[in-house]
C-alpha cells in the first residue's frame, strides 16, 4: 500500500490504475469523488461523468452509510485497517468489497485515495464451501488456529457426536473431553503443524452422552483473509469396528472348535492285544502318549484292582475287601 502523504496524479500512477481490476477512486479531503478507474465503473455501473461529485459515502447502500463515515474516521486515525462494508451497484445490487484508505496528494492539492478489492468472486466460493459443509453427510469441523476452539460444525457433526451448536462453539475438544487418546491427539496435531495436513489417522472420539466412536479424521490448515484454520472431516467408522470384532472372534471360536474335532473325530485304530493305537502317519504308540499329544491331558500310572488280581494274585488274597 501506499504511504499516507503519497503523490498520485501523474500519467504513471494514471496508466497503473486504469489498468487494475480493483476499483480506485480519488476524492478531496471532503470526500468528494475527483477521479475513478475504469473498474469503478464496470464494477458499480455509474460512468466517470456520473461519479465525478458524488460523496464516497454516497457509494454505500443508505443502512451502512453511517457505520461506514465512523469505519473512515478510524482508518485515519490508525484504528483500523479496512472496512468490510458492500458498495452499492447504479441497480441497487450489493457488491461485496474490502476498503482500504490513505491521503494522498492528486494533482498537486491533498487528497483521499480509496482502493476497494471487488470479493464478489470470493463470496461465490465462501458460500459454495458453506453450502457443500453444511449439507455434507460426514462429520466437518473448523477451528481456528492457534486456539484451536471451534468456530464451524456441520450437522452432521452435531448429529454423530450428539452436542448442541450452542454447546460446541467457541470451545476447544479438551473442554469437550472429545478424544479419549489424548497422547494421540497430540502427536496428531504435532503432524498438522509440521505437514499442514493429515491423511486418515484413526482416533477414538466421546460422544456427549458417553459412547465410544472410533473415527477416521483427515484434515488440512485453510487460510482465508489472511487468517489461518484447520478443517476436519470425520468418518465414522464404530460399525466396522465391531464387524471387525466381532468376525476376529469367530474366526477365534472356529478354530479352536476346528482344534477339538481335529482331536477327537473320526474312527481311532487301537491293537486289540497291547492297546496301542495308530496315529495318522501310521506309527503305532501308546495310547496315554497319543492322548497326551492331542489333547494336553497329563497321566499318572497306577493299576486298577481287576489288574491286581490277574498280575499279583498273593497281594489281592490280603486284602480284606476281597
Amino acid at each position: 500500500m501506499m504511504g499516507a502523504a503519497s503523490v498520485v496524479g501523474d500519467e504513471n500512477f494514471r496508466a497503473l490504475v486504469e489498468c487494475i481490476s480493483d476499483i480506485v477512486m480519488i476524492g478531496d479531503l471532503e470526500g468528494r469523488i475527483m477521479y475513478s478507474n475504469p473498474a469503478t465503473t464496470a464494477a458499480l455501473g455509474y460512468d466517470a461523468t456520473e461519479l465525478r461529485g458524488m460523496h464516497i459515502l454516497e457509494l454505500h447502500p443508505d443502512f451502512v452509510r453511517e457505520e461506514a463515515g465512523k469505519i473512515l474516521a478510524d482508518m485515519f486515525a490508525g484504528v483500523r485497517e479496512s472496512c468490510p462494508l458492500p458498495l452499492c451497484h447504479k441497480s441497487g445490487a450489493l457488491i461485496p468489497v474490502e476498503t482500504r484508505v490513505w491521503k494522498g496528494r492528486w494533482n498537486g492539492a491533498e487528497c483521499i485515495v480509496g482502493l476497494c478489492r471487488d470479493l464478489s468472486q470470493v463470496q461465490e466460493a465462501l458460500q459454495k464451501f458453506d453450502r457443500l459443509f453444511r449439507m455434507n453427510p460426514a462429520p466437518m469441523a473448523v477451528s481456528n488456529l492457534p486456539d484451536q476452539a471451534f468456530i464451524e460444525v456441520n450437522d452432521a457433526w452435531l448429529r454423530t457426536l450428539g452436542y448442541s451448536e450452542e454447546e460446541v462453539i467457541g470451545r476447544r475438544s479438551p473442554d469437550l473431553n472429545l478424544f479419549v487418546d489424548h497422547d494421540e491427539q497430540l502427536r496428531v496435531a504435532t503432524m498438522l503443524r509440521e505437514t499442514g495436513r493429515v491423511r486418515d489417522v484413526e482416533l477414538r472420539v466421546r460422544a456427549k452422552n458417553g459412547r465410544i466412536l472410533f473415527g477416521l479424521f483427515s484434515g488440512e490448515i485453510i487460510e482465508s483473509q489472511g487468517k489461518s484454520y484447520f478443517l476436519t472431516v470425520m468418518n465414522d467408522i464404530t460399525e466396522r469396528k465391531k464387524i471387525e470384532a466381532e468376525r476376529h472372534e469367530t474366526i477365534r471360536e472356529l478354530r479352536a472348535a476346528l482344534g477339538e474335532i481335529r482331536d477327537l473325530q473320526g474312527i481311532l485304530p487301537i491293537c486289540a492285544s497291547c492297546k496301542k493305537v495308530r496315529d495318522d502317519t501310521g506309527y503305532w504308540e501308546q495310547v496315554e502318549s497319543y492322548v497326551s499329544r492331542h489333547t494336553g491331558a497329563q497321566f499318572s500310572h497306577g493299576v486298577c484292582p481287576e489288574c491286581i488280581k490277574t498280575l499279583y494274585p498273593e497281594y489281592s488274597r490280603q486284602r480284606p475287601s476281597d
